[in-house]
């Protein structure tokens, strides 16, 4: 196995999880819920593509150059999605549920990846 292809395929199966879940979230709930999913959803799969990406451009030959920048740019972008959210809920009142559960869908693309992987890899028993 290529373990190299794990965070795309994280990150493809969470887009799905996103995909799937934004008709759900506004036939089955409010408008600020679908808003709140809509958001955190985007914010936390941006978050995880700027991250793939950090980690891609590291130069990792210099390791404590790498290390300073990789979590330089983790505390950056937590203290924007901080922000983010913050101005979602006191700025754009959506709803804080809805904005929890957008941003759930990236663990929720590793429980999918984690089933997937569990089913492919079972082997019909002999008798």
């Amino acid at each position: 196995m290529r373990f190299e292809k794990i965070p795309g395929i994280w990150f493809a199966l969470s887009a799905v999880v996103y995909v799937i879940g934004l008709p759900l979230s506004f036939v089955w709930a409010s408008w600020g819920f679908g808003l709140g999913f809509v958001a955190g959803g985007a914010l936390v799969l941006l978050n995880a593509w700027a991250s793939a990406r950090k980690v891609k451009q590291a130069d990792l030959a210099h390791k404590g150059s790498a290390m300073v920048s990789l979590m330089g740019g983790f505390y950056l972008r937590l203290i924007v999605v901080g922000l983010c959210l913050y101005g979602l809920v006191k700025f754009a009142k959506v709803d804080p549920v809805g904005l929890v559960i957008g941003l759930s869908v990236v663990p929720a693309g590793l429980f999918v990846m984690l089933a997937l992987a569990i089913v492919a890899n079972r082997r019909p028993k002999e008798v």
